[in-house]
């Protein structure tokens, strides 16, 4: 199973360099070809609509095949073909959002494989830790060099750039080939220590991440916003994608850490991601680039704490064989509200609205909404203190 998860290691980095060819060549071409804010808001609805959909369809189904690196060798193939083919097919708005919506559908099955891949290896909760944050030091440290090259492509081949990504995820599912018919081992459910919920509780924390996803889930409309009238601003994007990635990586090292300390809990990594991230949106409307900067780096710090932290929660206390289908209902509700957030932020911005205003108000309600997670969870009785 280590094997297993040093290769899953290698496909995530090859998974995070096609990911930011896709973040940086796909909004961008729709930019530079509709020269609207609202493609942008259309391209993340239907990035977002299966993350919607699917997570709990494909995570029950994942829970439920044993040989699960054939699900992520299928899923890593298949997007090589469907990245390729939105190359001749991107002047075609329809097929070219039809075709995102399948590479991001594909990805769910990819994130639920590692998830659960994870899971199965201990129940210790600093291992977890220490697992998930050493996976997300290599996206992470992928990313720092991966947005940069991905807008300097996206700058000189525009859409074309798509086919390094097709190679990137053929090699990562080829790489997976000897291990097709390894079962990733499953713990018995009495072994695995649950969480009692509660209607009330679980409408409680449901409400919280919808809300605080509502209002994350506007900052890249304002980051579009702030570089749409700069000249080469593609390049400048993949450069700020970096600067959030050496945010993630200080979060990454802050939380390896913070689980040597038998003072501080999970929760507590939890809400000062939630504060971070908060304090990052309300920057982001004020079109000073030095803000940006400095906006983009907390946004990353405060995410990795807050990702990984949860990933931590939800693996230890969700019994392995329910895992991919209780975390696709979360993902569901906390992705719903993401792309009307993009769109409703847009049209405002495009109607005259003032973006700073518009920044600090998101701002308060993310970090309103974060305490409200903070409680229920503390509620849930997951805390480590």
């Amino acid at each position: 199973m280590k094997k297993l998860y040093q290769l899953h290691l290698l496909t995530s980095a090859l998974r995070i360099i096609g990911d930011a060819i896709e973040s940086v060549a796909l909004p961008w071409s729709l930019l530079n070809s509709t020269s609207s804010l609202l493609s942008i808001g259309g391209f993340a609805l239907f990035s977002h609509l299966p993350w919607v959909i699917l997570p709990p369809i494909l995570g029950r189904t994942l829970d439920r095949t044993k040989k699960k690196v054939r699900v992520a060798f299928l899923a890593l193939l298949l997007q090589g073909v469907l990245v390729l083919v939105i190359i001749p097919l991107s002047s075609n708005l329809i097929a070219f959002y039809l075709i995102i919506s399948g590479i991001s559908a594909l990805d769910i099955l990819h994130r639920y494989y590692g998830l659960s891949l994870i899971a199965s290896m201990t129940l210790k909760e600093e291992e977890l830790q220490r697992l998930n944050s050493t996976l997300a030091t290599v996206e992470n440290v992928t990313s720092l060099v991966a947005f940069p090259i991905a807008g300097f492509l996206s700058l000189k081949l525009g859409i074309e750039a798509m086919a390094i990504d097709s190679l990137l995820l053929i090699i990562g599912a080829l790489s997976l080939v000897p291990f097709l018919n390894l079962e990733v081992g499953k713990k018995r459910a009495e072994s695995h220590e649950t969480v009692k919920f509660n209607r009330k509780l679980v409408f409680g924390i449901l409400t919280a991440v919808l809300v605080f996803n509502f209002a994350l889930g506007s900052a890249r409309i304002f980051i579009f916003s702030n570089l749409r009238r700069i000249k080469e601003g593609e390049l400048l994007y993949g450069v700020l994608k970096s600067v959030t990635t050496f945010g993630s990586l200080i979060g990454v090292s802050a939380l390896a850490y913070i689980t040597h300390r038998k003072s501080v809990g999970v929760s507590r990594s939890l809400l000062l991601g939630v504060v971070l991230q908060s304090l990052a949106l309300a920057m982001l409307g004020f079109p000073v680039l030095a803000v940006l900067s400095v906006s983009v780096f907390i946004l990353g710090l405060g995410g990795e704490l807050l990702n990984v932290s949860f990933d931590s929660i939800m693996q230890k206390y969700v019994p392995l064989e329910r895992l991919g289908t209780i975390r696709g209902i979360f993902d569901v509700v906390a992705t719903l509200i993401i792309p009307i957030s993009q769109i409703l932020v847009a049209w405002l911005i495009e109607g005259g609205a003032p973006q700073e205003v518009l920044s600090l108000s998101l701002g308060a309600l993310a970090i309103a909404s974060g305490l409200w997670i903070y409680r229920v969870i503390r509620i849930f009785n997951i805390s480590t203190y």
